[in-house]
């Protein structure tokens, strides 16, 4: 392994450390944690919504197909 792989692993791993200790054991951490969360939840609230709404509209093709 070159030095440079070590190195570059090294550094990787204490940033990965650091937003680990960031995250969940820090208060300001902990806020911004609870907003991605929301953030990602609501971003799947919507994106189950257009599915849901795209699947009716296809089903409605489809009778509207059958009873044609």
């Amino acid at each position: 392994m070159k030095k440079n792989d070590v190195l570059e692993l090294l550094f990787g791993g204490a940033l990965l450390g650091g937003a680990i200790y960031f995250l969940f054991y820090t208060e300001r951490g902990g806020r911004l944690r609870e907003k991605l969360i929301e953030t990602a939840a609501d971003k799947i609230d919507n994106w189950l919504e257009e599915l849901e709404e795209q699947l009716a509209q296809a089903e409605a093709e489809i009778v509207a197909k059958e009873n044609a």
